[in-house]
């Protein structure tokens, strides 16, 4: 390296050969232009490289290097106008518009670590990709100068490989060279980048190891095309170099050789043939000059074929028996064929099958088992029909396994092998009769799979076959003869019901199975005459699992079920008892549990509830104790947590004499981190952090961070931001449960004992149409009414004066007339749910004046009449016009269940019961009934009758309908007010409902008694008219002056109350008038 003073011009040429003999030598593979006596001719102008220069295969690349060496200095041009000379030609177009730019960014001081180099490279890839190559591969010879460009960028990654420290770097390093290697030319592949990752694959990270080794395969299979000084690149350089991956420590690193052996065992195969290919076409080829090589291809290609096949072949056998089954399991499913095709059938019978087989006597590891039989199937196709033999007694076992999975697996494989032809005759039928009972199994993918063996093979037999050797196995299983046996719907459609799993179940795990079929037996003889009598069992084991059967439902057609499934049973259950003979030998080492505290792994948590703000002095001071108690590997991976107010402590000569010693050393610690030091001793004694490995403090600059302080900030950030994420996120949902757990059903209830005497208050006639809907505000000072005239009026609870007001306007058009609405307050967001005639549910954020949700009824159930939400805003539930009750989850936005009372009348009105969480209140069409459901079971738990027509009866003599209903919980005795068609306002004790009573109607109406009786398990109470005396009750409240009819002459809509010095209630009807009574 030359150094120049601060003066020196870049755009001058000086007179010496290193500038020019360097752009040569690239070019020439090292080849000097001059040797010390040809550069003294030369300057003579007795000699001229011409020899050389002609090497130089580019063109423009030759006439820049001739005129840099031109002999005399005043035709040699300076750099800035070689640069323009030739832009386009020597240098591409994307030096001048991307590289050069992009790459000077990488020799300023910012980056100073070759972990960041590569990270920003991967942040940038795709930016840089787009400029280099375009949005599409190259893939003619516009894409040569695009490549070159690539090199360049290929160099920067691969100068920082050796040096990356941390194990995020490496990964993203292995992600640029996969992402980029379809870009790259063979020789770059070959000679730039798998060196490095073999480098890699040495790793001291195993997920390092593990992810070099995928890389390397995949860019290994993209070479089409050999180089001949690479021909044995794969038995000499590739298979030695990642040969230890195979009794790697690591599980990860062997499930990554298991995964990728069969394409790494295939490219090397194209490799050799692709060597053989060539030697092939050099030996008819006269002119060639390398004919001497190749004179016995033949001999040379099964000499290294043989040799390749024992390094592959030791490699499977040791992953064959790998002590973890997972990295058996891998190799099974992810290239078991694939390396039967390059073994060769031999081999792959001979290696592979042999050791496969051994993969069933592993009784605690089903997906082993599992995985053997879904991959049996192409083993058995390379090998051929010749091992039917020897898989037979394999899928026998496989159909009485204990698993039920690997059953059904078997029964796959079972079927695709009798479709390749690949078993024999006797024992296909064998196999169909050993199949048939599985046709009444519980399992539904056992039947599937079983319908699908039995429909394959009936259309690989003739006719004659079918009704001959097939039908006879499956009569006890069908409930009609059939004909196209062949098809599988006609075949499931006419199968029996299965066995219970209830019934199933509790047999197979019964300890004397034997037993109990033994005399399930005798009973089906019984039962076929074939024995006078069938003695109960001797042994009261026997007697008392009989009992349970039948006691779960057993019927004769189910034990003939079971006897069918004897055999399977049998073995599943003797199965199921070595399993758990063997269960004790691996108890020290349970599958898929980690102990944590076994790994010395100590958690990492943060409380997500914000404590108290402590002063920045006391927190300073409790600094040290906590961080003394901070996880190792989370003060490695994020730094300490010092507080934010020790930088600022620095004092302003020590900060200056760090600037003026220059860039401060770095050293770095066992962790990967750097801890900073000040000269300050004030500061010394809080930033010494005590630590249980050695670690080295180094002299830091606040203005000037190193680059290993920068990522340790960008980590501490990022995991503040997301620390505070989830606090917010945590303290929303505290919020919103604080509030659903304070929720109350009103503000101010009725109070403890309150009757209404039905004296009339107010007569409102402010409306010019139906008034609609009343609500009252939670502090009781307002009512509001809603009317058909398009107006809402807001009342004055102490004045009963009324203001007019407007809401937001629906477009009917798009969603439908409103047909009922509510309000409530989740926390976050104030919600203005309403439903309209097309089936709409919608919830109008109120303070973002947007949807917070939709929800979209369907229709065939009837239109939206009414709809209540639970007061946790869990749930709510919807009342149509066909007598549906809906429930919908509002978390999840899903319907849940639906109901339907028996007479199916249409829902008037739904309301939540104030008590029970899963009762809804309904009011129906007719007989003015009101039901209590409960939701969760779908049964009627109370109904108010308030008709002459008998309790509970379709039959509806009296039209009335309940249109409005108030309910209270009312200090644990609920009430509940309701008014409807006939005019009447009754008040309803559920905890006394003797004592219920008509607050107001007609002067005409008689007097009543109330009854509570049980009906069909629901209880009633029932209104009935009682007959005429003189007088009234005592128990009766006055309801003022009979002379006078105060009461509605006209449909009542709705019913509310409200709370001032005393209760109220507030009426409405159909004829626009609103009363007020006490």
């Amino acid at each position: 390296m030359r150094f120049y003073p601060t003066d020196f011009n870049p755009g001058y040429i000086p007179e010496t050969p290193e500038l020019w003999c360097v752009i040569a030598e690239l070019f020439t593979e090292g080849v000097p232009l001059f040797d010390l006596s040809q550069l003294l001719a030369y300057r003579n102008g007795h000699f001229f490289p011409e020899q050389v220069l002609n090497k130089i295969e580019d063109h423009s690349i030759r006439e820049l290097v001739t005129q840099m060496i031109h002999r005399e200095p005043d035709k040699r041009l300076q750099a800035e106008d070689y640069l323009k000379q030739q832009r386009g030609n020597a240098f591409p177009e994307i030096f001048y518009t991307f590289l050069q730019p992009y790459m000077a960014q990488f020799a300023k001081e910012t980056f100073l670590s070759a972990d960041e180099r590569i990270l920003v490279i991967r942040k940038d890839l795709g930016n840089i990709v787009h400029n280099l190559c375009g949005p599409d591969l190259p893939e003619n010879a516009e894409g040569e100068p695009k490549e070159n460009g690539l090199v360049i960028l290929v160099s920067v990654i691969t100068s920082c490989l050796q040096t990356l420290k941390y194990c995020d770097s490496k990964l993203a390093a292995l992600e640029l060279i996969l992402h980029l290697a379809p870009r790259l030319s063979v020789e770059i592949l070959l000679d730039r980048i798998t060196p490095y990752l073999l480098h890699f694959s040495n790793d001291s990270v195993p997920r390092v190891r593990a992810e070099a080794l995928r890389t390397l395969t995949k860019v290994l299979a993209l070479v089409k095309e050999v180089p001949r000084n690479d021909v044995n690149i794969y038995p000499e350089y590739i298979l030695p170099g990642i040969a230890h991956l195979a009794q790697d420590d690591a599980t990860i690193v062997r499930l990554a050789y298991a995964e990728n052996i069969a394409l790494l065992a295939e490219t090397a195969l194209r490799f050799l043939e692709l060597v053989q290919l060539k030697n092939l076409n050099m030996e008819n080829d006269p002119n060639s000059e390398e004919i001497g090589e190749a004179t016995h291809p033949n001999g040379n290609y099964d000499t290294e074929l043989q040799a390749l096949h024992e390094m592959v072949q030791q490699k499977v056998v040791t992953l064959l028996s790998d002590p973890e089954n997972i990295v058996k399991q891998t190799l099974m499913e992810t290239g078991i064929t694939r390396l039967c095709v390059f073994f060769g059938r031999q081999k792959a019978n001979d290696v592979l099958l042999s050791h496969m087989i051994t993969f069933l006597n592993d009784k605690n590891d089903w997906h082993l088992r599992a995985a053997f039989f879904h991959s049996i199937v192409g083993v058995a196709a390379y090998v051929g029909w010749q091992s039917s033999s020897i898989l037979k007694p394999l899928l026998q076992q496989g159909l009485s396994d204990a698993e039920e999975f690997v059953i059904v697996k078997a029964l796959n494989a079972l079927t695709c092998m009798c479709q390749l032809g690949l078993l024999q005759k006797p024992h296909v039928y064998e196999f169909a009769s050993d199949i048939a009972p599985f046709l009444c199994h519980p399992n539904l993918w056992i039947r599937y799979g079983a319908v699908g063996f039995i429909t394959v093979v009936a259309h690989q037999i003739s006719t004659a076959d079918v009704y001959c050797k097939l039908m006879p196995h499956l009569d006890a299983y069908v409930t009609q003869p059939i004909i196209q046996i062949e098809r599988k719907l006609v075949l499931l459609s006419v199968l029996k019901e299965p066995v219970s799993r209830s019934i199933f179940d509790y047999a197979l795990r019964s300890k004397d199975i034997t037993s109990l079929f033994r005399h399930l037996h005798m009973r089906q003889k019984k039962r076929n005459g074939s024995l006078p009598d069938c003695p109960p069992p001797e042994d009261p084991a026997i007697a008392q699992l009989l009992k349970k059967l039948l006691s779960q439902g057993m019927t004769e057609e189910e034990e003939d079920k079971l006897l069918a499934l004897k055999d399977f049973m049998m073995k599943s259950n003797r199965a199921k008892a070595n399993i758990v003979d063997q269960s004790h030998l691996h108890d020290s080492s349970q599958k898929g549990v980690i102990d944590l505290a076994a790994l010395g792994i100590t958690g990492r948590q943060v409380d997500l509830v914000k404590t108290k703000q402590e002063p920045d002095d006391k927190r300073a001071r409790k600094h040290v104790k906590q961080d003394s108690n901070v996880n190792e590997e989370w003060k490695s991976m994020f730094g300490s947590l010092e507080p934010p107010n020790i930088p600022q402590a620095l004092p302003k000569g020590s900060e200056q004499e760090v600037i003026q010693t220059g860039k401060p050393p770095r050293s770095e610690s066992s962790a990967g981190i750097c801890v900073p030091l000040s000269t300050s001793p004030q500061v010394s004694e809080v930033t010494n952090i005590p630590s249980k490995k050695p670690v080295i403090q180094v002299l830091s600059s606040t203005v000037l961070p190193s680059t290993y302080q920068i990522r340790i900030t960008t980590c501490k950030i990022e995991l503040q931001q997301l620390i505070q994420q989830k606090r917010e996120q945590c303290n929303a949902e505290r919020i919103a449960k604080q509030m659903m757990e304070n929720a109350e059903w009103e503000s101010r209830p009725p109070p403890p004992g309150w009757r209404p005497k039905g004296l009339l208050v107010a007569h409102l006639h402010e409306h010019k149409s139906a008034v609609n809907r009343i609500r009252v505000s939670d502090e009781h000072s307002l009512f509001a009414t809603c009317s058909n005239d398009g107006t809402v009026k807001i009342w004055n609870s102490q004045k009963m004066e009324g203001k007019t007001t407007t809401t937001r306007i629906l477009d009917p058009k798009e969603d439908g007339c409103v047909v009922d609405m509510h309000h409530f307050n989740s926390g976050a967001q104030s919600i203005l749910a309403y439903a309209t005639v097309n089936g709409s549910l919608v919830g109008w954020d109120l303070r973002s004046s947007s949807n917070a949700w939709t929800l979209k009824h369907d229709l065939k159930s009837g239109l939206i009449t009414s709809f209540a939400v639970d007061i946790h805003q869990c749930w709510l539930c919807i009342g149509t016009s066909s007598g549906t009750m809906a429930c919908w989850d509002m978390r999840f936005q899903l319907p849940i269940s639906s109901h339907c009372p028996p007479s199916r009348a249409r829902i008037r009105r739904l309301s939540m019961h104030p008590l029970y969480q899963s009762w809804v209140i309904a009011a129906v069409q007719g007989n003015n009934e009101v039901s209590m459901w409960d939701m969760e079971t779908g049964d009627r738990r109370l109904t108010l009758w308030a008709s002459s027509a008998p309790p509970l009866s379709e039959l509806q003599p009296s039209p009335h309908s309940v249109h409005g209903i108030y309910c209270s919980p009312a200090d644990g005795n609920p009430i509940l007010l309701t008014a409807g068609s006939d005019m009447k306002i009754r008040f309803w004790d559920l905890a006394y409902p003797e004592r219920s009573y008509i607050v107001a109607g007609s002067t005409s109406s008689p007097s009543v008694s109330y009854y509570r009786k049980i009906i069909e398990g629901t209880e009633v109470v029932q209104e009935i008219q009682n007959k005429q005396k003189v007088g009234s009750s005592d128990d009766t409240p006055r309801r003022g002056s009979e002379s006078l009819p105060v009461g509605h002459h006209d449909i009542i809509t709705d019913v509310a109350t409200f709370q001032t010095t005393q209760g109220f209630i507030v009426t409405a009807s159909r004829d626009g008038i609103v009363k007020v009574w006490k």
